[in-house]
């Protein structure tokens, strides 16, 4: 345990309450039992000035959180720098930290979340390309959410050091409400935007013949999109089913799960969502998309509904059967929590992290 104590691992992402499945991440990380193995530092790297501020402002910001980065990385003694990340320039900022990171001496894990990373790498030219392949390979281990985009990335980084680290969740306290019979709720928890399949939510939810209601809860993805959904509510005419709740985090995130009679992710492209695994240790029957990672966690039928992407008819299908049948719902959300506890607990996501921390402390390649 005194070994386990000595390691000192500085984690870097936007950290709670942001909104979006890194901060949940990190969230839920530092819950757990990981500070109890390792000495575990976050460090904030998400955006904490407005979205309005001039050009100079954003630079200083960023030199002063890479002249921080630099000071704590250099004062811990042969520290792990793991490094959550996604695509656009966010990757290539993060690519700072993890270079400087190894200038430092520090062992370094390059974590990547977000459902177009293998988009964002075949629309890059060559010279970013090769950049972003670069910095993949500077990267002692390079954590992917799934063996899908393992195989998808390994396609693209061959040299890359790829370990499969699946996201983790913990249970969720409290109990749930009884199931509602009569109209039943379906919830919606991720950013607003075409990605997530909010569009062909709406047109399913219009579709249906059953009067469920749903509940979007959300921050934007795309600029815009919450008031072009409002006005899509509007125009619909279904503002007596559907509630636009904006975003929703911690506690009244929680409150939202325990209360919900199901949810649904209609995504057009995914990693592997916290939201939908958040949904799962919460008991909820689940309807999603085969996409991403989803059809990995998901027997159809078993533990949740799978269905095609970009099709409102077999969404509103499958929303209407849950709504119509609540001890198919009681049932789907037990096994999907039984799937979700035995193999996406917040614990399991720690031991293989531990795992790989181990290693890289004793300097076995892995």
């Amino acid at each position: 345990m005194n070994q386990l104590r000595q390691k000192i691992v500085v984690m870097t992402g936007p950290l709670p309450p942001a909104v979006g499945g890194m901060a949940s991440v990190l969230g839920a990380l530092s819950d757990s039992s990981l500070p109890k193995r390792v000495k575990l530092e976050l460090f904030e790297t998400g955006k904490t000035t407005p979205d309005n501020r001039p050009f100079v402002v954003g630079v200083v910001n960023r030199l002063n959180l890479l002249w921080r980065w630099w000071k704590i990385i250099g004062h811990a003694s042969h520290p792990i720098a793991h490094i959550h990340t996604c695509s656009g320039f966010t990757f290539f900022l993060d690519g700072v930290l993890l270079i400087l990171a190894k200038i430092r001496g520090a062992s370094t894990v390059l974590h990547i979340h977000g459902a177009r990373f293998d988009s964002f790498l075949d629309n890059l030219g060559f010279v970013k390309k090769w950049i972003v392949h670069w910095l993949t390979t500077q990267a002692d281990v390079v954590v992917v959410l799934s063996e899908d985009w393992k195989v998808r990335l390994s396609e693209r980084l061959p040299e890359a050091n790829l370990k499969v680290v699946a996201n983790g969740v913990p249970r969720l306290p409290g109990t749930r409400k009884n199931a509602n019979s009569t109209a039943p709720t379906f919830l919606f928890l991720g950013n607003l935007c075409r990605r997530k399949g909010v569009d062909i939510l709406l047109e399913a939810t219009e579709k249906s013949q059953t009067a469920w209601k749903l509940e979007l809860a959300g921050g934007e993805e795309e600029p815009g999109f919450s008031s072009w959904t409002q006005d899509q509510i509007a125009q619909r005419k279904l503002a007596n089913r559907v509630s636009l709740l904006g975003p929703v985090v911690g506690e009244a995130k929680n409150k939202l799960l325990k209360e919900a009679d199901g949810f649904v992710l209609p995504s057009l492209a995914e990693g592997l969502p916290m939201a939908l695994l958040e949904a799962m240790a919460a008991q909820l029957p689940v309807v999603v998309t085969r996409v991403g990672a989803m059809p990995e966690v998901i027997d159809d039928n078993i533990n949740g509904i799978l269905i095609p992407p970009q099709d409102a008819n077999a969404l509103a299908s499958a929303l209407d059967q849950l709504a119509l049948n609540p001890q198919l719902r009681e049932q789907l959300g037990q096994v999907a929590a039984e799937t979700c506890e035995l193999r996406y607990g917040i614990e399991r996501m720690v031991d293989a992290l531990s795992t790989i921390y181990d290693n890289l402390h004793t300097g076995k390649r892995i």
